[in-house]
Order: structure tokens, then sequence, then C-alpha cells
């Protein structure tokens, strides 16, 4: 990067954008932050994506072409080669940033020299569906608990220190298609705090056509995928059936089979006593959180109703975590079945 570069470089890839892309850009243009360039890759679209992009007169806009459509992972990458801004924002062709989003973003990275990422909360819209507000955690250990079961950065809302990513070499895996920025946060982690900014600054476009809705089984499987490889570094690797089982169990269901229920016990205790020996992420937080989420399951589980006392005290955790007064005594009542 020369002294002449822009601290940010805005990038944004293309294909076919459609009616949203005029909207997206529009967005980028109008930021209140504006030493940035807007690196726009136009992976050969046969609509009118190019003519849109070049009716935007301003010099902030480099309008990168490939030769023939190669796909939305390998321009990740090619995007990556073409940035020369401190910082990589990203954008997406179909949603909308707020005004102040690079402002805010980028002043918390210059003052959080330790982070690798930020992203932020944002809006999910779209005409199908009614708004609402995502709010992802802002705690990099809580983010790091959170990727053991999915993503905890929207892709839209990341802005990247280009830093670590040029001095690790890091890019786009494409054996992970469809959770291809999944893997990438997960693999920055290893060399960088990430973080979520706790405001509202992009809107995230929901529609038919968009990757979640058009790939929803490719991308359950390559997440999947994703939380094997973090178990495995954990020192605990999981079966397919396994990972599954975990991540419904850390999106706080609580119908399980009294059979899953000690299959929970294996896998909790075992995945316990790796992150112990390896500090894959911080050892109390992860012991309270994996406790919290224990009680509750077994309180809340209706197979277990008369076991649920005996199924809490099957894991043994050293976090201190201490059961809420009036849950526990019901519990306890469970056990003697006594009526609570």
């Amino acid at each position: 990067m020369t002294d002449t570069a822009p601290l940010v470089s805005v990038f944004m890839p293309v294909y076919n954008a459609g009616i949203y892309l005029a909207e997206a850009i529009d967005s980028i243009l109008n930021q209140t932050y504006t030493n940035f360039e807007f690196v726009i890759l136009n992976d050969g679209s046969t609509d009118k994506s190019e003519e849109i992009i070049k009716s935007f007169n301003d010099p902030r806009i480099r309008l990168e072409n490939n030769e023939r459509n190669i796909g939305l992972i390998a321009s990740l990458n090619r995007g990556l080669t073409l940035c020369k801004g401190k910082y990589i924002a990203r954008m997406d062709q179909d949603d909308i940033s707020l005004p102040t989003r690079l402002e805010k973003q980028i002043s918390w990275l210059e003052g959080h020299p330790e982070y690798g990422l930020i992203g932020c909360w944002f809006e999910d819209f779209g005409d199908q569906i009614e708004p609402k507000i995502v709010r992802y955690s802002s705690d990099d250990t809580h983010i790091r608990i959170r990727h053991l079961y999915q993503t905890h950065i929207s892709h839209p809302t990341a802005v990247l220190r280009t830093e670590i990513i040029r001095k690790h070499q890091l890019t786009f895996d494409p054996d992970f298609v469809h959770g291809e920025d999944y893997n990438f946060w997960v693999t920055l982690s290893s060399y960088a705090l990430l973080s979520n900014y706790e405001e509202v600054l992009v809107r995230k476009r929901d529609h038919p056509r968009s990757i979640t809705n058009q790939f929803a089984s490719t991308m359950h499987a390559t997440c999947t995928r994703v939380k094997q490889r973090q178990f495995a570094a954990m020192g605990a690797p999981l079966s397919i059936t396994e990972a599954d089982l975990y991540t419904r169990f850390a999106d706080t269901e609580w119908d399980f089979s009294e059979s899953e229920m000690n299959s929970l016990v294996e896998i909790l205790t075992r995945i316990s006593e790796a992150n112990k020996k390896s500090a894959f992420i911080n050892i109390p937080s992860f012991e309270y959180y994996l406790a919290e989420k224990w009680f509750h399951l077994c309180y809340q589980n209706k197979h277990i109703r008369s076991k649920s006392q005996q199924y809490f005290n099957k894991i043994k955790f050293s976090t201190g975590f201490k059961a809420p007064g009036l849950a526990a005594m019901r519990m306890m009542l469970r056990s003697l079945r006594l009526p609570v």
C-alpha cells in the first residue's frame, strides 16, 4: 500500500445483479466516510449490470471485469488481490450499507489493532418477510463459541484488516462452497480477534435469488464440515451425526430423546476435556457456556422429566456454574417424583 492508497477498499463482486444493484452502489457512495476506493468486480454478467455500474460518475469506483464467469469464491479471492486499502470492507450487490457504516467500523478498527475483523448488527428485510434486527455478539470469546455451530459474522457486514490477510496468505477455500465466509472467519480467528459493532449498519436483503435461499442444503453440509474442522482442531473430532447433534444442543432445542441425551453426555464430556487440554477456546468461558446450556436442556426436556437431575449430574463441569434457584429446586423435586 502506497502513501496515496485509500485507507479502505470497499469490495463488491457482481453477477447479474438486477434491480438492486444501483441502490447498493448508492449506499456506498453516500457514506459519511469518504477515503475509500470502491472495487466492483463484474463476474461476466449477462444482464445490464456493467451498464448500471458505468452510469455512476464517481472517481472512487474502480470497475474490474473477469474475462468470463468464474464464480463467487474465485471472484472473492481475486478481490483480495485487487484491493489496495489498509482495510477491506465487504459489500453485496443486493444489500444496503447505512451512511455511517464505514465511519464507525473503520474508527473502531483503528482503535483496536489486535482485531482482524469487525462485522456489525444488521436488519434482515425483503418483500416477503417482516424486517428483523439480528444482533451478533461483540465479544471475541462468545463469537468463537458460536462458531462451533454457526457463523456469527455476516459476510456483507465484514471489514477486514488487509495486513493479516497478506501476512498469512489467507484466501476463501473453494472446498467450502456456500460456507466459504464461515470457514474464512474461523481461519482468520487463528491469527486475530473478531468482533461485531453493536449497531445496525447494514440492511441485508432477503429474496428468492439469494444464495441462502437457493443453496440451503449445500450450505448446511458445508457448515457442518466447518464445525467438524474446529472440533478436530480442539482435539475432539466429531462425526457428521455428532456435529449435527451438538448444533441442535447449541441452538437451544429441547426435544431430545433419552438415547440422544446419552449421546450428548458423551459428546459434551469429550469436547470439554479436549478443550481443557488444547485451550482452543477460553476454558472457563466455554465450561460455563456448556454447563448453562446443559442445565436448561435437562430442565426443559420433557422426555427425561423425572430424570432431569440425574442427567445434569452426568456431566461434571468445573466452571462454578450455579443453577437458578427455583429451577434447581424444581429439578430436585422432579427427581423425587414430587409435585412441582
